[in-house]
C-alpha cells in the first residue's frame, strides 16, 4: 500500500497540480475540520461512489488516524483505483501545525 506524510501532502497541495483528497471520516469528525479542498466521503458510503472514481488518477485517503484510511485505500486498490493512505491522519495534520496552511 502506498503512503505519505502529512508534510508531503502539504507539498502537494501548495503546488500547481490538483490533487484528490478525500476524507472518509464520520460527520461529526470532518464538522471539527478538514483539509482545504477536500472531499467528505464517509468510509460507509465508499462503494457507493466507486462510479465517481477515475482511474486514471489518484487519490489521497484521509481519516482521523490512518487506520479506516488504510483500509478504504485496500478497497480502492482492489477496484483498480489508485489510492495513497494518508499517514496519522488528520491527528497528524494538527500535530504538525497543517491545519492553518492555506493553499
Amino acid at each position: 500500500m502506498k503512503e505519505i506524510k502529512v508534510t508531503e501532502l502539504a507539498e502537494k497541495i501548495t503546488s500547481s497540480n490538483p490533487i484528490n483528497i478525500i476524507d472518509v471520516r464520520e460527520d461529526d469528525e470532518v464538522a471539527l475540520g478538514m483539509i482545504p479542498g477536500a472531499k467528505h466521503i464517509p468510509m460507509g458510503e465508499i462503494s457507493n461512489e466507486l462510479k465517481h472514481f477515475d482511474k486514471d488518477q489518484t487519490y489521497y485517503i484521509v481519516c482521523a488516524g490512518g487506520v479506516r484510511s488504510a483500509k478504504v485505500v485496500e478497497y480502492l486498490n482492489d477496484h483498480d483505483i489508485d489510492a495513497v493512505n494518508i499517514e496519522g491522519g488528520m491527528n497528524e495534520w494538527g500535530d504538525d501545525g497543517l491545519e492553518n496552511k492555506r493553499v
